[in-house]
């Protein structure tokens, strides 16, 4: 009987193992969460405007636009009655503005909730519940807490949007917002803040309710409202309204939460000459050389830095008891709704514009028919199923009594 021998397999060489770990080794450290990286990047879009794109290892993606309305040529718009219920962008573009963000909110007959105004028009009054940001006729801003109720017309009013809580009040984190429900929830947010002279603006957009930024709290707005100069701030409408565009830097610059714009009731655009795109010159004087409209021409400015560490700090201090809305927590039902279904929401997909002041009512209106008719039904199934079965028992107790 023959014997056989198995066949012997030659062994890897080891060249060959060094290569499959070094395969292993790249391939984890390229699947491995990464850790979101700390930038600054400060850039100036406009004359007098001064954009900031910060990114935090929360993680979380800020936008802050720094207006200076002592710049000739700079100048607050807010949204006049006939242009409401636009995307942030279809406003901006079609009133030539530099540079704009959503505004305030509004209720469930699609109605501007508080104070609205636009070129001049005051088309919705203030009230005690919300708060407003506002420009006047002599080119300053303000903002008004939501407790006072303000006139519009007696304080020169000519453009504004509501807003609330008041999150900064004198240049610190205000009392009204240690009070606020959903203060430490992460969400996509908007927010305003306006110097003590009335001569700055701070508009601020955080993305939220996705991998790369998952939102901001009330409190890191309020920090970085102060961190660039307010003295007061206010919180606008954010989740999926939360928009930023800046013109000159390919439209809108974040991303918002659902994937598209939304149409919103209102907006804060605001007006800014361009910034001269010119090589450095010297001036005889030695100064900037001025254009042939006798403005100095200045190049654009692009500036990348550390996130400073003390923000960097918060950022991972708030992330261990902050609360993520990606995850579905933090607003109840309607925030893990929100968080889950929002992208399958269909009204603003379809352009209403103001129609959906018409639109939206009506369809409430059959929703609750449609509720109301179906638990009738309901009720008169179950109503018509016991009327039978006691007829059924009396038929029977007659039976066996014959």
């Amino acid at each position: 009987m023959t014997r056989t021998t198995p066949l012997s397999h030659p062994r890897p060489s080891s060249h060959f193992i060094s290569y499959v770990w070094a395969a292993i080794v790249a391939l984890a450290v390229v699947c491995s969460p990464r850790s979101a990286r700390a930038i600054d990047v400060m850039t100036r879009p406009n004359a007098g405007i001064q954009h900031l794109h910060r990114t935090t290892p929360a993680p979380a993606e800020f936008h802050a636009l720094v207006i200076d309305l002592n710049v000739p040529g700079v100048a607050i718009r807010c949204t006049p009655l006939r242009e409401r219920w636009k995307a942030t962008s279809t406003f901006a573009r079609g009133a030539n503005l530099a540079a704009a963000i959503n505004g305030g909110f509004w209720g469930g007959l699609q109605g501007a909730q508080g104070l609205a105004a636009g070129s001049g028009q005051v088309w919705s009054s203030d009230d005690a519940d919300f708060g407003f940001f506002a420009y006047t006729r002599e080119g300053n801003a303000m903002i008004s807490r939501p407790s006072d109720v303000v006139e519009a017309q007696r304080r020169g009013i000519t453009d504004g949007v509501s807003g609330r809580p008041l999150i900064v009040d004198r240049g610190r984190i205000s009392d009204e917002l240690h009070q606020f429900e959903n203060r430490n929830t992460r969400e996509p947010r908007t927010a305003v803040g306006v110097s003590e002279d009335g001569k700055k603006v701070i508009l601020v957009t955080v993305d939220g309710r996705r991998a790369t930024s998952h939102g901001g709290t009330l409190y890191e707005m309020a920090e970085l409202l102060i961190e660039l100069g307010a003295y007061r701030g206010l919180n606008l409408d954010g989740g999926g309204s939360t928009t930023m565009y800046v013109a000159s830097e390919g439209g809108v610059v974040n991303r918002p939460s659902r994937g598209w714009e939304r149409e919103v009731v209102n907006h804060i655009g605001v007006v800014a000459p361009a910034v001269a795109a010119v090589a450095a010159t010297t001036a005889s004087d030695g100064g900037p050389a001025a254009t042939t409209d006798g403005a100095l021409a200045v190049a654009p400015v692009r500036e990348v830095r550390e996130t400073p560490q003390a923000v960097v700090q918060a950022a991972l201090r708030n992330r261990s008891h902050a609360t993520d809305v990606e995850a579905g927590e933090g607003t109840g039902l309607r925030g893990w709704i929100r968080a889950r279904v929002g992208n399958a929401l269909f009204i603003d997909r379809l352009g209403l514009g103001r129609h959906r002041e018409i639109v939206v009512p009506i369809l409430y209106l059959a929703a609750l028919l449609t509720l109301v008719g179906t638990a009738w039904l309901v009720v008169r199934r179950v109503r018509r199923k016991r009327a039978a079965g006691v007829n059924k028992a009396e038929s029977k107790s007659e039976a066996a009594a014959n």
